[in-house]
C-alpha cells in the first residue's frame, strides 16, 4: 500500500528574498545597537592583553636580573637607545630565546594604526644593533632619559638593578622600593615640538592640549599613544620593578623622558 507524502509544513519552507531582506535589516539594527558596547569591550580586552604582555616582559627582565646578580640589561654606551622603546638587539634575542613572543612586545592598544605587519617591520627594521618595541623601558643608556628638562630630571627614572634604589632629588637621596619603581610601561607619548611640559598644577591642563595621535617618527608612520579615548589616552599599564603590573590613569601620569624635538613619554 502506497503511503501519501506528508504535505509541506509551513515551518519547513525555504527562505524567500523578502525573508532574507528582513533578516539583513534585523541584523543591521542589532549591530547598530551592539557596536558601541562591543567597542567598549574591545577596549577593555586590549587593556587586559596589554597587561598580560607587560607582565611577560617584566617577568623576563626579572629572570635576566636573577641570572646576572640582580643587574638589569643596558643599551650600551657605544650604541645608546634614542627613545625609551628602543631595546638592544642582544636583549631582544635573549627574550625570544627564552620563549617571549615578539608580538607580545607590542601593545594591542595601538592596533587602530599599527597592524601586526607594521609591528613586524618595526621589529626587523630599525637599526643593526637595536629594535623599536611597542613598550617603553627604564633601562640605562636611553638618550632622552639621561637628560634634564626644566625641573624634570628624567635620569631619576632609570633602573640598573632589581634591588631597592636611591633617587637624588635636590641633593637628597631618597630610598625607593621596587614596588613603586616602573620598569616597563605603555608607550604613552606626545610630540614635544621643543616645548617642555610644565610642572605642577599646569601640567594636567597642558596634557589636554597635546597631540597624542600624530607623533612624528621614522620609519613607518606617525606614532599613536595606546588606549585612546577619542583624542586623549585613558591611561596605561606599567610593570613595576618587583614584577607586578598595574593600571595608571592618564591624569596621574608625569613626563618621564623627552627633550628638544623628541616625543615626551608619560607614565
Amino acid at each position: 500500500m502506497n503511503e501519501k507524502p506528508d504535505p509541506p509544513h509551513p515551518g519547513n519552507r525555504a527562505f524567500t528574498r523578502v525573508d532574507l531582506l528582513a533578516l539583513m535589516a534585523s541584523s543591521a539594527l542589532l549591530l547598530f545597537i551592539v557596536l558601541p558596547a562591543l567597542g567598549r569591550v574591545t577596549g577593555k580586552t586590549a587593556i587586559a592583553q596589554c597587561a598580560a604582555n607587560l607582565e611577560q616582559y617584566d617577568m623576563a627582565l626579572q629572570i635576566y636580573g636573577g641570572e646576572n646578580q640582580d643587574n638589569l640589561p643596558n643599551n650600551g654606551q657605544a650604541n645608546p637607545g634614542a627613545w625609551p622603546w628602543d631595546a638592544p638587539l642582544y636583549l631582544t634575542d635573549w627574550l625570544t630565546n627564552i620563549g617571549v613572543k615578539w608580538t607580545s612586545l607590542y601593545c594591542p592598544g595601538t592596533s587602530a594604526r599599527f597592524t601586526e605587519q607594521d609591528n613586524l617591520t618595526l621589529w626587523i627594521y630599525y637599526a643593526p644593533w637595536r629594535r623599536l618595541l611597542g613598550y617603553a623601558s627604564t633601562l640605562p643608556y636611553i638618550g632622552t632619559m639621561e637628560s634634564t628638562v626644566g625641573t624634570y630630571s628624567f635620569s631619576t627614572n632609570i633602573n640598573t638593578t632589581l634591588n631597592m634604589q636611591r633617587v637624588n632629588l635636590s641633593g637628597t637621596n631618597y630610598p625607593v622600593i621596587p614596588a613603586s619603581r616602573v620598569l616597563v610601561a605603555d608607550s604613552t607619548l606626545t610630540y614635544g615640538n621643543g616645548v617642555p611640559p610644565p610642572a605642577g598644577p599646569a601640567l594636567n591642563a597642558a596634557m589636554l592640549t597635546c597631540d597624542w595621535v600624530n607623533i612624528s617618527f621614522y620609519p613607518l608612520k606617525p606614532g599613536i599613544s595606546a588606549h585612546l579615548n577619542g583624542l586623549l589616552p585613558l591611561g596605561g599599564n606599567v610593570g613595576m620593578l618587583d614584577g607586578h603590573v598595574e593600571w595608571r590613569d592618564f591624569t596621574n601620569m608625569l613626563p618621564r623622558s623627552g627633550g628638544n624635538l623628541d616625543p615626551y613619554f608619560f607614565w
